[in-house]
């Protein structure tokens, strides 16, 4: 995303997403790059939690099968391809939003609540975007994101209180 800003200028001005990366040929690459590295980070992250906690692992799979969605659905070839780009974004933001709530009610810590609740404020700014009521779709779309890594990065020590390994 950082190289798309700056082939582009910036990006969280307007109000179209992050998205608008996958519709430009100068941002295409390192856009689809982008996803493409973090699905495959997310999911070795799933293959190092499976025997410690399945349940977060089939979630963060969960995750890059949604991720991947968005990735092969650029919203700027035609409207079908725009709705089913919308229908992918929905679900992700949708399903991290239930994850969130999940991991929540797993940790009952303070720090948790704090971290959910800014998640799902950031989540009805990106609606409100989405909607055209407001124009911060990219500031919320980024916001949410940043939250729910929050979430799942402080949530092992939370529930264990040591460090997991990444297996080979």
């Amino acid at each position: 995303m950082c190289l798309c800003f700056v082939v582009t200028g910036g990006g969280l001005g307007h109000n179209h997403g992050f998205s608008v990366y996958g519709g430009r040929w100068t941002t295409v690459l390192p856009w689809a790059v982008g996803i493409a590295g973090a699905a495959a980070l997310i999911w070795r992250a799933a293959n190092a939690l499976g025997d410690d906690d399945p349940a977060l692992a089939r979630c963060l799979r969960v995750n890059v099968v949604l991720l991947v969605f968005i990735l092969l659905t650029p919203d700027s070839i035609d409207q079908a391809f725009y709705v089913a780009h919308i229908v992918a974004s929905v679900a992700l933001f949708l399903f991290q939003a239930i994850v969130g709530l999940w991991l929540v009610v797993r940790s009952r810590s303070q720090l948790v609540v704090q971290l959910y609740v800014l998640q799902i404020a950031a989540g009805l700014v990106a609606g409100a975007s989405q909607a055209q009521w407001i124009g911060l779709l990219s500031p919320g779309i980024f916001v949410f994101q940043l939250a729910f890594f929050a979430l799942l990065m402080c949530l092992p020590a939370e529930l264990r209180g040591h460090e997991l390994q990444v297996r080979a």
